[in-house]
């Protein structure tokens, strides 16, 4: 595939790819800013965590919108995609809790990455190509009652 078409391309082969560059992006980002803020900040291990892994959620979420799905990200998007990651999690969880059992502790999150990150794909490409997260959540106008008027 040439370079223009992994770019701009909307077909599916080239999305897929692109997922797995965003989510390779994120990864080494969350890596990053965990040994920065370990090392460098030096912030204890489970908060360098949350705080890496926060920050490299929001750059996944703004790279997978324009890059990977060529989308304007929005209010429902980010939920279906925090959604969507949250079921990854439970999946992966689960799955780990099986595979142990099966290929040991150190080999269980292979088979659980080989089945969650293609699920995950599916999932967050419908966050953000689903017409039902195309639009923005707009507040319902709050109605007074008229004896607070």
């Amino acid at each position: 595939m040439d370079k223009d078409k992994f770019l701009k391309s909307n077909d599916k082969r080239a999305e897929a790819l692109r997922f797995v560059a965003v989510g390779g992006f994120a990864t080494v980002l969350q890596y990053g800013m965990y040994v920065v803020f370990v090392h460098a900040v030096g912030t204890t291990a489970v908060v360098s965590t949350m705080i890496s892994y926060a920050i490299s959620f929001v750059a996944n979420f703004f790279l997978s919108s324009y890059f990977t799905f060529r989308s304007n990200p929005n209010t429902k998007k980010g939920l279906a995609f925090t959604l969507s990651h949250l079921i990854n999690m439970g999946m992966q969880t689960g799955l780990v809790a099986i595979f142990k059992g099966i290929v040991g502790p150190t080999l269980a999150l292979l088979p659980a990455l080989a089945i969650c990150v293609p699920v995950n794909f599916f999932l967050v490409r419908y966050a953000f190509t689903a017409k039902i997260f195309q639009g923005s959540i707009k507040p319902k106008k709050m109605l007074l009652n008229k004896k607070f008027k």
